[in-house]
């Protein structure tokens, strides 16, 4: 069997502070997807975000949303976005 490429994960500083607000629970679910995408950044259900593909899009949980590039076996996680129940304007849609 072939060995498997990872890419080597990296976090700006506004992305990183966002994952360490996370609770335990949301951080081990978090974790856990972004050891999924340093395997695979380009997995099915991630959308790219621009022309060529590299910038890319994902909900890693139900209320936790990424946004990412990839450049030379590195991954760049540029926004971190927690979403909650709680901030929904209009709720019977």
């Amino acid at each position: 069997m072939a060995p498997t490429t990872t890419y080597e994960v990296f976090y700006t500083v506004q992305a990183a502070a966002a994952r360490d607000r996370l609770d335990d629970r949301q951080r081990i679910a978090f974790d856990k997807g972004i050891a999924l995408l340093a395997r695979d950044p380009f997995v099915e259900v991630s959308r790219p975000i621009s022309s060529t593909g590299d910038d890319r899009t994902i909900r890693l949980t139900q209320n936790i949303l990424v946004e990412y590039t990839v450049s030379r076996g590195r991954l760049l996680v540029f926004i971190v976005e927690v979403f909650n129940d709680k901030d929904v304007l209009i709720t019977d849609v």
